[in-house]
């Protein structure tokens, strides 16, 4: 594999696992009530985090894990897990943010833009795996450039997408937009059960 074809490869590979188009209705259900500053403010935060967490786990994370004696397994599991309560919370509602006072929707920017958004929806076990693998299949420094350079790219154009999620929506309305998000819980609380399932085989089996 050359030089150019690792970097196409790794970048399709993470962008297809991010899958920023897929967490648009995601992000919109758990910002629900920010401004749109607000709303951009957080998804710029969450997909810095997500980068910087990406990149630390693709280059180091094999050591990471083993220093702390966790198994990936594990890992996947506590991402389910969260992802399920998301899900619960997409498909029967949220409260609102609207009576919020900005210190407050401040607050709420700085944890949400970390858990759930970067960690685990944009940077979950299968972006960290996946980082890893890429890794480990490079074979030059060149090759580990080129990597860090398709990460950053991957979340360079998640912001992009995500930041303008509204637009979409926009044109949706509102009907549209509840529909949508309701049908995009569903998905994520079988993916969430998914990433629990896989977890525990991995474990036990």
């Amino acid at each position: 594999m050359n030089d150019l074809n690792f970097f196409i490869y790794s970048f399709i590979a993470l962008f297809v696992i991010v899958d920023p188009i897929m967490n648009i209705p995601i992000f919109i259900a758990i910002l629900e009530g920010f401004s749109r500053e607000e709303f951009k403010k957080t998804v710029k935060r969450a997909c810095i985090v997500g980068m910087l967490v990406l990149i630390v786990f693709t280059f180091f994370g094999v050591y990471i894990f083993k220093y702390l004696n966790i198994e990936m397994a594990s890992f996947r599991i506590a991402g389910g897990i969260l992802l399920l309560i998301i899900s619960l919370e997409m498909l029967f509602g949220r409260k609102t943010k609207t009576e919020y006072s900005p210190e407050v929707v401040a607050e709420k920017r700085e944890e949400l833009a970390v858990t759930p958004l970067a960690i685990p929806l944009l940077t979950g076990p299968g972006a960290i795996t996946t980082g890893i693998v890429l890794y480990g299949t490079a074979k030059s420094i060149l090759d580990k450039l080129e990597l860090f350079a398709a990460v950053v790219l991957v979340y360079t154009l998640s912001y992009i997408i995500l930041s303008n999620a509204h637009r979409l929506f926009d044109i949706l309305g509102n009907t549209g937009t509840i529909v949508i998000v309701r049908i995009m819980g569903l998905l994520l609380a079988a993916i969430s059960v998914q990433f629990i399932v896989d977890g525990i085989r991995e474990l036990f089996l």
